[in-house]
């Protein structure tokens, strides 16, 4: 095992982000077909932008807020990023975030893998009671991922998204420790 490694999986394993990589995180953010899922889509901005937003947002330890790099087990290669934020220790809950940013690692399962991974370290290291997660109701691969964790649909808002002129639900989604299911 890398001695790196936060949590190992079959797939993927997760990774402390590093400052080196922030260019892969802008490039991926910045391509429209990966950021079409991400709260701030078409959000690119400046590469100096996204150092700072590094620094600021990741590289400082925060109570509330963990972030994490997705490589293949066996290559090594970054695939993407995940974080569990808006953490409120004392409630036990946060909230999950998660891209898959190398787009020919699509519907290979890491993103299902790293979800399981990010979820378990939540519950089991820092003694979560609840993880929710909110997604477009377009994110079809996204759902069906999500509910091969154990995620169950809690609500939507309807019509909260607009993403290209048109208008989509919000769908929220939270997982218990009980409901986690690993693939």
């Amino acid at each position: 095992m890398h001695p790196l490694v936060i949590v190992q999986g079959k797939k993927v394993f997760l990774t402390p982000p590093r400052r080196e990589r922030v260019p892969t995180y802008w490039k991926w953010i910045c391509d429209p077909e990966v950021n079409a899922t991400l709260a701030d889509a078409s959000a690119c901005v400046a590469i100096e932008n996204e150092y700072a937003w590094y620094d600021e947002n990741v590289a400082c330890p925060r109570n509330d807020y963990v972030r994490v790099d997705i490589q293949e087990t066996a290559t090594f290669k970054l695939v993407g990023s995940a974080e569990l934020f808006d953490i409120d220790r004392a409630a036990g809950c946060a909230e999950l975030g998660i891209l898959i940013g190398e787009k020919e690692c699509w519907g290979r399962g890491y993103g299902t893998e790293a979800t399981a991974l990010l979820a378990r370290y939540g519950f089991v290291t820092l003694n979560l009671a609840s993880i929710l997660l909110r997604l477009d109701d377009f994110n079809t691969r996204g759902f069906a991922a999500y509910r091969r964790v154990g995620f169950r649909e809690a609500g939507r808002r309807r019509s909260a998204v607009l993403k290209d002129g048109v208008r989509h639900d919000e769908i929220l989604m939270d997982l218990l420790p009980a409901d986690l299911v690993m693939p």
